[in-house]
């Protein structure tokens, strides 16, 4: 009886080891997979390139090239011809933000969408100002 009780005892603690071990090695496991998870996500956030600093070659394949050659009061010439800017053009810097027309100068390059129905009013332009 004496043995039975104390065989009946060693189960009893084998029995919480296993049960405190599971949770711990729950835990473990739990731990490594958070630590993976994060480590892949920094890794993906971090990939950044120069090429990611020009735009999108799909937004431009209609767009002309030029450099600013004069600004006049209303209009500017691009290598040497005369254009105007419609009412609601988008202006935008190399970097995708808003630009502002007044910070315009001579000897910048740009990329311009002329509107179709007229050939010398701009209605889309990227403008990479001289470093």
């Amino acid at each position: 009886m004496i043995d039975d009780a104390r065989t009946e005892e060693k189960r009893k603690r084998l029995k919480r080891s296993s049960r405190i071990s599971g949770h711990s090695r729950f835990f473990v496991r739990a731990g490594i997979i958070i630590v993976l998870a994060v480590t892949v996500l920094s890794v993906m956030s971090v990939g950044v390139t120069l090429a990611d600093d020009q735009p999108l070659p799909v937004m431009t394949i209609s767009y002309q090239n030029g450099t600013i050659t004069a600004i006049y009061e209303n209009t500017f010439d691009i290598d040497g011809r005369t254009y105007g800017l419609t009412p609601d053009v988008v202006m935008l810097d190399e970097h995708g933000e808003m630009f502002d027309p007044a910070r315009l100068m001579v000897s910048a390059e740009v990329k311009f969408h002329v509107k179709k129905e007229q050939s010398n009013k701009i209605d889309k332009m990227i403008v990479t100002l001289p470093r």
